[in-house]
Formats: C-alpha cells, structure tokens, sequence
C-alpha cells in the first residue's frame, strides 16, 4: 500500500491505528516517548522538530498516511493537554505536509471528541484560543479556564479539519477527523477510581450500551486513510455509540459556528 506515521503509536488508539494500517498492508512508524520508531516528546518544540525531521528520513520524504494520536486525557494539567494535545499535533501535521504532498493518495486523520458537542458551556471562542496560533497565550488563558482545554483543543482540531481540507485537498492530501465517544484505553480506565469523575462517566449516555474499543476506532481511520473513503474530504465522523446523535443532534460544529 503505502507509507504511513501515527503519532502516540506505543498504546490506546495510536497503538490499534499502527496494527489496523499495517494490515491492510501500509509501512508504519510510529512516534511516541517510548516504544516507537521515533522517540520525541511532542509537547515541545525542540521534540516536535525532531519528530519531523526523523519521520521525513524514514519515509525519505514521502507519506501516504499521517494519522496524529498523541494526547492527553481531561485530566492531565491544562499546559501539558494544550502544548501536546493541540500544539503538537499542528506541528506534525503542517511539518509533514510536504511529505504528504509527496506522497500518493494522501490521507490525515484528525483526532476529535465527542466532547466538541456534549461539553456545558463551550463555545467557538474557545477553539479560537487555540486557533489563533500563540501557545503561550492558549497555555495561559487555560491557566485560567482549566479542564476545558481538553474539549476546547479537540474542537479546534474539528474546526481545522473542516477550513483545512478544501485547501489541502489541492495538493492532493485528505484531511478528515474522528471523534470518539468514550473509549475502553489506558487513558481512560484509571478515571475510575477518581471520586466524581466515575460517576461522570458513568452519567455518560452511550445508546449502544457500552464504551467502545481502541480497535474500533483504529478501524474507522483505517476507512478514511483508504481509497474506499476518497470522496470524504473535510469531514469529523463521530464514533461514540451514538452518545452525540442523543444529546446533541444539531450541534456539530462549523467553522462559522
């Protein structure tokens, strides 16, 4: 098939995304702090430059498939989920643009939430935080704002996908998302035994009855990285169970939202 490059590749989704492309029969490198072919910290700039720099030597300059996964959960401090959760997937993706329009067929698959639509309170204003560019301004005004900046990142990137794509897709690149609902991972198991936050998740309401798995996720990327998906361009499929269908029905966000 092609080359490919997941980000956060050492587990959760990453990890189900690396096997879900290598079977259907891409070559895959993976980034993350530990257990990957290149070992970078994204949530800095010296580590997001070298991220790049190691992943366009290996494709020799030339990707089919960029799949961003590294992140943090809601929980994890407001600067760490601003600067690795928003900042260094945008540094991957632009620094990899040029390898992707190198490539063949070219796919990104977005990392979203269905958080973007079920969060009280959140609004267009707080993706623009994000959207404006400045990391230290978005790091400190979430100083201030606290948890939100997990949906508030993961709404920017939804906002991106949808201005992006039409301009990306002139150099031959598809850019899309996913935005999973609550996902059975190692990011996401130790909330239970947070006070409150269980109860939180377990409010939660999944219409198909259950979390979903890393595995089915991985399997909608899989789709959107594929030629059977070559006429979706710009577009954040929700995988949640049916969780957004229910609770918010007319809300999915426009960059004009």
């Amino acid at each position: 098939m092609g080359t490919a490059c997941v980000t956060g590749a050492a587990s959760g989704i990453g990890a189900a995304t690396k096997s879900a492309l290598e079977l259907a029969g891409h070559r895959v490198f993976g980034v993350d702090l530990h257990d990957a072919d290149v070992l970078a910290d994204l949530s800095t700039p010296p580590g997001r430059a070298a991220a790049v720099d190691q992943v366009l030597a290996l494709c020799d300059g030339m990707l089919d498939v960029l799949v961003p996964c590294a992140g943090v959960g809601g929980l994890a401090s407001s600067e760490l989920t601003v600067r690795l959760n928003y900042f260094g997937t945008m540094a991957v993706v632009t620094g990899l643009r040029v390898a992707l329009a190198a490539g063949t067929d070219s796919t990104v698959v977005m990392i979203s939430s269905n958080s973007t639509t079920m969060t009280p309170g959140l609004s267009p204003d707080d993706a623009q935080v994000f959207l404006a560019g400045d990391e230290e301004a978005a790091v400190a005004h979430f100083e201030r704002a606290g948890w939100t900046a997990y949906p508030a990142g993961k709404l920017a990137i939804a906002y991106w996908v949808r201005s992006a794509a039409p301009t990306w897709i002139a150099d031959g690149i598809r850019v899309n998302g996913v935005a999973p609902g609550v996902i059975d991972t190692g990011m996401t198991r130790p909330l239970l035994d947070v006070p409150g936050v269980n109860d939180a998740l377990a409010a939660i309401p999944i219409p198909i009855g259950r979390w979903g798995r890393a595995e089915e996720i991985a399997s909608v990327v899989a789709f959107l990285a594929s030629p059977a998906s070559s006429m979706i361009v710009g577009q954040v499929v929700f995988a949640d169970g049916g969780t957004d269908a229910l609770l918010a029905p007319f809300a999915h966000p426009h960059p004009l939202a």
